[in-house]
Formats: structure tokens, C-alpha cells, sequence
């Protein structure tokens, strides 16, 4: 997954959380609303039934039937419940409009390839740390129709200040590397062993000219 795809993705989660916050808020003033509403015309009328019944005993007339004073109440649970369930639903077709629809106002996985393309794919990269350094393999892909010779790997070497510390240049074998075949490198680095902190992969022609790459799949 790269790094297009994960901000695509984010930016949909993103929108679609919103869009549930939103909805499940408004939901919710919509239901206090509406109980306020139903609670001042239960107290209007019983006032009024009230004001009735006392006017005809003064007048001696028929009370009638006595009123049941129980009203059911409103199942609150319930409410919340389904304004919940209604801003999932909403907050989800917000993810998917914004996310893998043309109906979007930003790029989207409909409006924009996220898998890029280059003369070479990374398919491959593990490492080894030890007490003395550390060793790296790795496996690139020659995506092109033409076979690439005198093609290398240059590993960037960090230290802890996050500063560079050393470049490696290691050959890729086979050379020259045949169209849309995949060939492999490797490195045992044992030098400044206290000092390293990280490294980065990059590819250079037999001009030191940089090739650019993406990384596939099982690269660590």
C-alpha cells in the first residue's frame, strides 16, 4: 500500500467521521427538540383538560369520565439508538462518495491513479541487525521493455543525530538486468556500528543518475 493510497484512505475516514459527528449531533437536537415539544403539549393540554373539568364543577355540569393521569414516556434508548445507527450508515456512504466515487471534490481513487509507475519496483527488502552492523537484501523488479545494465543500489546510511553517516553503493546482479525481470542486491555493513540509526534505499543507472522506483509487495 502506498503512500498515495494511505492518504486517500485517510482523508475518506476523515470526512466520513465528520459527516457522523455531524449527523449524530444534529440527530440528537432533533430528539431533544422534538421531547421539549411533546412535553409542552402534554402540559398544555393536561392544564387545559384541567381549567375544563374545574369550570364545569362550578357550573354543577357532568365531570364524565376521569382522565388517566399516566402518560407513557418516550423510550429515549431507543432514539439515541437509532440516530446512532442512522449516523453509521450516513458517516459510511460518506466514506464511499468520498473515497471511490467521481462525485468527490478531491482526488480519489476514481479520479486519480494511486499506484504509481517507474522504471523499477522494490519487491523486496529485508535486513539483519547484529552486533557489529547489520546486512540488507533486496529484490527490484525492471518494470520497463529494455534491459538496464550497469544498474546499482545506494543505501544512505543515518546516525543517530539523524545525520548522514555513510553511502553505500552495492551492483545489482544480474547485470545488465533483463526487461521485466527482477534482480537482487546485497550488503553486510560493519562499520560505525554505535552510531547507525536507520537507512534508505535509492537506484542509480551506470551514469549515477538517479532511476526513480516504487516499493511492491513484502518490502519490510
Amino acid at each position: 500500500m502506498n503512500e498515495r493510497t494511505l492518504e486517500i484512505l485517510d482523508q475518506s475516514l476523515e470526512y466520513s467521521l465528520w459527516a457522523f459527528l455531524f449527523v449524530f449531533l444534529a440527530s440528537l437536537c432533533f430528539i431533544a427538540l422534538r421531547l421539549k415539544a411533546r412535553k409542552q403539549g402534554l402540559a398544555d393540554y393536561l392544564r387545559d383538560e384541567f381549567e375544563r373539568r374545574y369550570e364545569q364543577e362550578i357550573v354543577g355540569e357532568n365531570l364524565g369520565e376521569v382522565l388517566d393521569g399516566a402518560v407513557p414516556l418516550s423510550n429515549r434508548v431507543r432514539m439515541a439508538t437509532k440516530a446512532l445507527i442512522l449516523s453509521v450508515a450516513l458517516a459510511f456512504v460518506c466514506f464511499l462518495l468520498a473515497g471511490f466515487t467521481p462525485l468527490s471534490f478531491f482526488g480519489n481513487f476514481a479520479t486519480e491513479p494511486t499506484r504509481e509507475t517507474g522504471p523499477l519496483r522494490l519487491t523486496l527488502l529485508t535486513y539483519e541487525r547484529f552486533y557489529e552492523g547489520f546486512s540488507l537484501e533486496g529484490e527490484v523488479w525492471n518494470q520497463t521493455q529494455e534491459p538496464m545494465g550497469g544498474l546499482k543500489a545506494l543505501v544512505s546510511i543515518w546516525k543517530s543525530e539523524h545525520e548522514l553517516l555513510d553511502e553505500v553503493s552495492v551492483q545489482i546482479k544480474p547485470d545488465p538486468l533483463p526487461a521485466l525481470s527482477a534482480g537482487t542486491f546485497s550488503l553486510r555493513y560493519t562499520e560505525n556500528s554505535p552510531f547507525l540509526y536507520g537507512y534508505q534505499v535509492t537506484f542509480a543507472n551506470d551514469q549515477d543518475m538517479e532511476v526513480p522506483h516504487v516499493e511492491g509487495f513484502d518490502v519490510e
